[in-house]
């Protein structure tokens, strides 16, 4: 199910927002044209008094939980922005020790900053090509790859202290960029905010039971108001997936940096 969801998400933002549009204007349809006279009937007079209180807290009911919904999203894409950008630092951390290490112009110095550098290379490339690719799909894997294992090793025959603590911090931001970003709303918290909208545009379809003009123009309002609600946060629903996808910008600027070292 993820897979298909994931797919309509990766289309371009137009689409998602006119398929959004769409679905719920065929909802609005569906309710004004088969749902309240059925309830309501053809006169509008069968169901009787129908109090806007009703769908002033049906109303009520589905701002709010649209509204933590959205909360959930954004945090967690803030979450996953700053894991990236806490990731980068700390590789950073690391390039910048290893230009400090030639300052000296010692040959064995010298050495230890071009393998510290090619490790960090060889890492941020794997990162960029291989890994990143693989978080629009939810395929990522979360075992430490190779090209860390060999990094770690060349900190670790270096004897740098700091710089095996931010090589540390940069794989604790890795596993919580892939942890968060990988991570799917449930389903139940969707579907809950669905049906509240549907019994949303069905109260509002019986406020206005007796005046058809007056419920179509009240259909169109409140299902436009749903549809662009549901719309944002399709949009926003992953960090790697669509138009506003997270990039491993920051990443390649630390690539750069290190190939240029060497």
């Amino acid at each position: 199910m993820f897979d298909v969801i994931d797919a309509f998400l990766g289309i371009p933002t137009a689409l998602i927002v006119l398929s959004v549009l769409l679905f719920w204007a065929l909802i609005a349809y569906s309710i004004h044209r088969f749902v309240v006279p059925a309830l309501c009937g053809a006169d509008g007079r069968k169901l009787g008094k129908f109090e806007a209180e009703v769908t002033s807290q049906i109303a009520l009911a589905f701002g709010l939980l649209i509204s933590f919904n959205a909360v959930w999203l954004w945090d967690r894409a803030d979450r996953v922005r700053g894991a990236i950008f806490d990731e980068a630092a700390a590789l950073s951390r690391i390039v910048d020790d290893a230009e400090d290490l030639a300052a000296t112009e010692r040959p064995e110095l010298t050495a230890r900053r071009d393998a510290i550098c090619h490790g960090i290379k060889t890492y941020v490339d794997h990162l960029i090509e291989k890994e990143w690719p693989t978080l629009a799909d939810s395929s990522t894997d979360r075992s430490r790859p190779e090209s860390l294992t060999e990094l770690r090793a060349i900190l670790r025959a270096s004897g740098e202290d700091a710089m095996r603590e931010a090589l540390a911090d940069a794989e604790a931001a890795r596993d919580i960029r892939i942890r968060d970003g990988l991570e799917h709303m449930a389903p139940s918290r969707w579907g809950v905010v669905f049906l509240l909208a549907v019994l949303l545009l069905i109260s509002i379809g019986a406020l206005h039971g007796e005046a058809p003009r007056g419920r179509k123009l009240a259909l169109t309002l409140v299902g436009l108001a749903v549809a662009f609600c549901f719309a944002v946060l399709f949009v926003s629903a992953r960090p790697f997936v669509g138009s506003y996808a997270l990039q491993p910008d920051e990443l390649r600027k630390i690539a750069f940096r290190a190939g240029a070292e060497r």
